[in-house]
């Protein structure tokens, strides 16, 4: 078996973890993914002859890299020479000739229609269309000023002023930003009155997701924007007035545009994780001490039907005390009913930027039903718990509360009735022997859970488990205004009681790692943590 030279092995590492960086370097340096192939080629070339002839680095990464600035800084000279050779012409001529021109002379020309292009891509509407009209459609100022519905002067003046702007950025070496490349991820939240399929229907693509990353915090102009995600003005402009439309980016009075609502960076769902966690077992010792001392009290209501016993109950209880208090009690919004956007509509909304946390800390809180019959669930992230058996459907949460109601035995239900059943027995309902159709899942209603308060709010525990709330609260409240745009400060109390649903899975969390929480054996079968709403 041969060995491979040691020139081989460096030629290997190279190709297998270089090349493709070696693109992304040269995209973001020119800008344009038919020059980034030609310089990587270009910058490849150079590498592999060297190591060829024998060259043996010291330090192999830093070579490669060296020669990737050398080979852009020869290209970047050589570009600006051709730059200086039409920095003082009219973009007017810039037309093909008759003659035959030589290899050199074309290539030299493909640059210069090339740069023209990209610049136009750059150049707001205003002076894009009137250039275009003008040098593209060959239409004269007198007949673009007539469909523009302006003044023959003011076309004029826009086309001298186009043609300034075009000749600076075509002398320009630009640098698209990372997400030109590099896209980033972002998640968002929601609550409130979702009628229209906003907010969550508008930033299901990549390009309005970063748009609204970019523009948080950090007022940008359209072109900023284009420059920054490498998308062409034309389609920019379309976005971001979409984007406006709904309400998630705002225009400002300089002609910026910052994004309307809170995406949480990094760093501050790191600061806000840690202020949580430091918080979270002495809210959680009380808030355990609460429910525990007043079990047996909630228990005398009759909300559970079954053999449910005291630890599964003590589930819903302890996740829906964390709400209750963390919700009600602390002045926090409401949000269920956000406040109202410029719109009209009644929907919140927060952005998270991709950040890998310590713990899992999402818990959603689903419902499905109607007023009159609602199945709650909350969607506990960790320990196989997020569906456990399901959610019932709106018949089927219907059906439970009449045959609850009316105290209704198997062998009474009607055969559409017995259907509907069926998608639930053994799942959040069952028939013992006689026919008696019993619930799996607490049943309550709107004056058992106004009880249920009530008896917590007696406990002498529950003062001091207020103020701490309190404090807590002013903390995440204060960070969120430290990391936000001023602009968004109005609507922070909304999005600090969105942080405060993860207090939920800390709670929980907390409580399993005690001992006082015992994860079910079959979680795909349990119904801890939901209940039902008649």
């Amino acid at each position: 078996m041969k060995t491979k030279s040691f020139q081989e092995m460096l030629i290997s590492e190279f190709t297998k973890n270089y090349v493709e960086k070696l693109f992304y370097f040269c995209l973001k340096k020119t800008g344009d993914s038919y020059e980034a192939e030609d310089l990587a080629s270009d910058i490849t070339l150079n590498i592999i002859t060297e190591l060829h002839k024998g060259t043996v680095p010291t330090n192999f990464a830093a070579w490669v890299w060296q020669i990737a600035r050398n080979r852009y800084s020869i290209w970047t000279d050589k570009k600006h020479k051709r730059s200086e050779a039409v920095s003082g012409a009219d973009i007017a001529d810039f037309e093909i000739e008759d003659e035959e021109r030589t290899p050199e002379a074309n290539l030299v020309q493909k640059e210069e229609i090339s740069l023209l292009r990209r610049e136009l891509a750059f150049i707001s509407s205003d002076y894009r269309d009137i250039v275009v009209a003008y040098y593209i459609e060959d239409r004269k100022t007198k007949d673009i000023a007539s469909s523009l519905a302006i003044p023959e002067g003011t076309v004029k003046t826009k086309l001298f002023r186009a043609r300034n702007i075009l000749k600076e950025g075509m002398n320009m070496a630009r640098e698209f930003g990372t997400k030109s490349y590099k896209p980033e991820n972002v998640y968002f939240t929601a609550s409130g009155d979702m009628i229209n399929g906003d907010p969550h229907g508008a930033v299901q693509r990549m390009l309005p997701k970063n748009i609204l990353l970019e523009a948080s915090g950090n007022p940008s102009t359209i072109e900023e924007l284009s420059i920054e995600l490498g998308i062409a003005m034309p389609y920019m402009e379309e976005e971001v007035a979409l984007l406006v439309e709904r309400t998630l980016l705002k225009k400002l009075d300089n002609g910026k545009y910052i994004t309307n609502f809170f995406i949480a960076d990094k760093e501050t769902q790191l600061s806000v994780y840690t202020v949580m966690r430091n918080w979270s077992e002495t809210l959680c010792e009380m808030l355990d001490l609460i429910v525990s001392e007043t079990l047996p009290e909630v228990c005398a209501l009759g909300i559970v039907k079954n053999d449910m016993t005291d630890a599964e109950l003590k589930w819903w209880l302890i996740i829906h005390a964390t709400d209750y208090f963390s919700r009600t009690k602390i002045g926090a919004v409401n949000i269920a009913r956000p406040p109202k956007r410029e719109n009209g509509e009644g929907w919140g909304f927060v952005g998270y930027e991709e950040c890998m946390l310590p713990e899992k800390v999402f818990m959603g809180y689903d419902g499905n039903g109607t007023s009159d019959a609602m199945h709650w669930s909350y969607k506990i992230s960790d320990y196989g718990l997020m569906n456990r058996v399901g959610m019932m459907g709106p018949l089927e949460a219907a059906l439970l509360k009449n045959i609850i109601v009316n105290n209704r035995k198997l062998n009474d239900l009607s055969e559409t009735e017995a259907n509907i059943f069926a998608n639930i027995n053994g799942r959040f309902a069952h028939a013992d022997e006689n026919g008696n159709i019993i619930p799996d899942l607490p049943v309550l209603t709107s004056e058992d859970l106004k009880k249920i308060h009530a008896i917590w709010e007696a406990t002498p525990v529950t003062e001091p488990l207020i103020h701490d709330m309190k404090t807590f609260y002013n903390e995440i409240i204060d960070i969120l205004k430290k990391n936000s745009n001023p602009v968004l400060h109005e609507q922070i109390a909304y999005y600090a009681a969105m942080e405060l649903t993860n207090m939920r899975m800390m709670t929980v969390h907390h409580e399993v790692a005690s001992g006082k929480l015992t994860v079910p054996a079959n979680p795909e079968t349990s119904t801890i943590a939901m209940y039902l709403k008649i």
